[in-house]
């Protein structure tokens, strides 16, 4: 390491972030004030940090002036602090001695309006993260390694997709289906939108691909039962739902592809009043015919009605806040097909949300075969009435274009429901430690940077277990959730943080209250002590602080976040900085 072990030298890199910090902040009077404080042997500022430019002056001035502790003044951590991690440790300097102050999200961006306040602040966030690197204690590399075996739950259309990609490249994988075949929705489908292939015709290649490969272990009718470990050493338990036989065994990593359930609309528009009124989801698992039949007598459809956004988009009712993506696009391609074999074709619809590639051709096609769409508003939902004596059914709502209320007698009529997780989705989550969104379903680790991955390490997320969306979607976050799992068993062992809780035994007095509070699972008691306290699985801990914080008897710290660490950045807030200068500016 640079410098000596005793000797704290600081080096301070102020970053402009383009106009994005220096717009608002005066970047060059908070590398000024850095270079005074104590422990500071270089200040320094740059456009951009993060670029190589910025990366090599990181090292050169480590070099320079013999620097064993860093703090870079920039934008986010979750952006940037795994790069400025490794510029540190290529300059020989272990990458736990290294701070990060987030002077755009929080300094320039939500104070853009009063750059002096925001120069204030910078100062002090700057100010504060000097003071904690001067007690950052450099900790060890640790690494786990990665059995070569991946489980994935799920046997839809992403769940296939991401085993056949995994054993396509050399390892082990075991598919999980509680149904008692392969497919999921997608095999039920006889149309699916772009191209004109009915779901058997897009799954079966895929289940006759798992099905013969010989690295793929399938278990049907079954469901994972119980899961504990860590990242690359994951116990899984699944059981047979029909003979309660169970199969444990060790796995390295996890895809969840769970998909999703079609909403079922009961207490909208008279779903269960009529035979006549049907899903889109049933409308496409009607077999395919040269003529549209009704359901309740067979007799040919003559007048056909849809209406989109049943059961999304709804504020205030939790689980249908969210637009389910598909409806729009697959309305227009089955209004539009099936215009040629009916003499009338409504879309009743809030908005229309046709946003793929190719998908706007759907509902201009649709609007040449004379299908006719017509916008009702949110507030006033359309009302939907089937005579009990002749069956009927009868429509009425309001035209938000004509401004005219409008009626119309179909024979039969389709709700474009929307996706929502499946009933298991609350166990499923609770089973694999995932968070889950407004909408119910599975919340990636980050929505842009990692959109995949999740909080528990190992474990990714693909297909509509993650969001509402449609096949082709699906089958590209299969793939990239295969890719994930692949790197990580392809390495043979991964590094895990450092910065996580670790018990003082002396000091556990076996209460078990870390245990009911760490949302990662990570504590359990150590019987091997008598009388037995806790211990922390360092590979599943989160360094989230939880545990710290709830303990009555002091007994957990946090490394990387020590009590000392934090309280050397509330001094340095609250006191006058001491008469030691830093060692000058650049």
């Amino acid at each position: 390491m640079s410098g000596t072990d005793d000797e704290v030298r600081i080096g301070v890199f102020v970053c402009h972030c383009g106009h994005n910090i220096a717009g608002t902040v005066d970047v060059t009077a908070v590398a000024k004030m850095a270079a005074d404080l104590p422990g500071v042997a270089y200040s320094g500022e740059h456009m951009f940090m993060c670029s190589d430019a910025g990366q090599q002056l990181i090292k050169d001035k480590i070099a320079e002036h013999k620097l064993n502790r860093v703090v870079v003044a920039s934008c986010s951590p979750r952006m940037h602090e795994p790069t400025f991690r490794k510029v540190v440790e290529d300059a020989n300097v272990n990458r736990y001695m290294f701070d990060q102050v987030n002077l755009r999200e929080h300094v320039s961006w939500c104070h853009s309006r009063e750059p002096e306040k925001a120069t204030e602040k910078a100062k002090d966030l700057v100010k504060m993260s000097v003071a904690r690197a001067a007690r950052l204690e450099a900790l060890p590399i640790k690494t786990v390694n990665v059995k070569p075996v991946c489980l994935v739950v799920g046997g839809g259309i992403a769940g296939l997709r991401a085993a056949l990609d995994i054993g396509e490249r050399g390892f082990d994988v075991v598919l999980v289906e509680k149904d008692s075949m392969l497919g999921g929705s997608v095999r039920k489908w006889t149309h699916l939108f772009p191209a004109d292939e009915s779901g058997d015709e897009v799954i079966k290649p895929l289940i006759t691909g798992v099905k013969k490969h010989k690295r793929i272990k399938v278990f049907l009718d079954s469901k994972v039962t119980a899961f504990d470990g860590y990242i690359g050493n994951f116990g899984v338990t699944i059981t047979n739902m029909k003979t309660n036989k169970e199969h444990k065994m060790e796995v390295g990593t996890v895809i969840v592809a769970t998909g999703f359930e079609p909403f079922r609309p009961n207490g909208y528009y008279g779903y269960e009043l009529s035979p006549d009124i049907v899903t889109l989801a049933e409308l496409q698992e009607l077999p395919p015919a040269k003529q549209l039949l009704r359901p309740s007598d067979g007799k040919p459809v003559k007048k056909i009605a849809f209406i989109g956004c049943v059961g999304s988009r709804e504020p205030g009712v939790t689980g249908h806040e969210h637009c389910s993506r598909y409806c729009c696009s697959a309305t227009a391609k089955a209004a539009g097909d099936l215009r040629d074999m009916v003499d009338e074709a409504i879309v009743l619809y809030q908005d229309i949300r046709t946003y793929g590639r190719g998908h706007e051709e759907f509902h201009r096609m649709a609007r040449q075969k004379h299908v006719i769409y017509t916008k009702f508003p949110q507030e006033e939902k359309p009302i939907v009435e089937v005579n009990k004596k002749t069956g009927k059914i009868h429509m009425e709502w309001l035209d938000v274009l004509s401004g005219d209320r409008l009626e119309f007698e179909p024979d039969v009529v389709v709700l474009a429901t929307g996706m929502q997780p499946p009933a298991d989705v609350t166990e499923t989550a609770k089973l694999f430690s995932l968070t889950r969104s407004g909408d119910g379903f599975f919340n990636p680790e980050h929505i842009k940077l990692a959109p995949l991955t999740t909080h528990t390490a190992g474990v990714m997320i693909a297909g509509a277990a993650q969001a509402a969306k449609n096949a082709s979607e699906a089958v590209i976050d299969a793939s990239g959730a295969a890719a994930k799992a692949v790197g990580l068993m392809a390495q043979g062992e991964v590094e895990i943080e450092s910065t996580v809780s670790h018990v003082i035994p002396d000091l556990c007095s076996s209460c078990h209250t870390c245990i009911s509070t760490c949302p990662y699972g990570a504590i359990a008691m150590d019987e091997s002590h008598d009388p037995p306290v806790a211990l922390v699985t360092e590979a599943k801990c989160h360094g989230c602080g939880t545990c710290a914080a709830a303990c009555p008897s002091s007994a957990i710290i946090m490394y990387h976040s020590t009590d000392e660490q934090i309280m050397a950045m509330v001094e340095a807030y609250l006191c006058t900085v001491p008469d030691v200068q830093g060692g000058g500016s650049a």
